[in-house]
């Protein structure tokens, strides 16, 4: 559910933004104006650190070496249930190496978008219409980028190299 309250968050994040954009087109702002702009910008950095610490899964503000070589990784559990074509059923063994493999390679023809919205139906098990009210678009537009995300999967399924084996 982490990609639901980062979801969340970007909505909010947007909501923020809006906010701010509507108080610095006033032409002739009061000191409350000022006030909360000052509030709401502050609100806006810190949505923005919560979205890239939760993306990342370490802290953003972090210097040292193995943060910034990535040493946090996906989590394991989102590999686990990727390849099941039923949400509901549960996943009772350990996936191979290869089993990984496939699934990174497949992963890795999607845009930032399309691989989210996968994500988000496929694996989180959320509606199109619950995954376009939290990305803030169309419920069309998120059909979209499902339909094309599994054509680009289903396309690296009979193309990739590590089906040849």
């Amino acid at each position: 559910m982490l990609r639901v309250l980062i979801a969340e968050y970007k909505k909010s994040l947007r909501l923020a933004n809006r906010m701010k954009s509507d108080l610095d087109k006033k032409e002739t702002p009061t000191r409350q104006d000022e006030e909360d702009k000052k509030i709401i910008s502050s609100m806006i950095s810190d949505m923005q650190y919560a979205i890239e610490w939760m993306k990342s899964g370490r802290n953003p503000d972090s210097r040292r070496g193995t943060d910034k070589e990535g040493v946090y990784l996906t989590d394991p559990c989102i590999l686990d249930v990727l390849p099941v074509n039923d949400v509901d059923k549960p996943v009772d063994k350990e996936l191979s190496l290869h089993e990984k493999d496939l699934i990174e390679d497949a992963l890795c023809t999607l845009t930032d978008r399309e691989r989210e919205v996968f994500m988000m139906i496929k694996v989180e098990g959320l509606t199109f219409e619950y995954t376009a009210d939290l990305l803030g678009v169309k419920k069309s537009t998120i059909q979209t980028h499902f339909e094309r995300a599994l054509r680009k999967i289903d396309n690296r399924k009979k193309e990739s190299l590590f089906l040849v084996s």
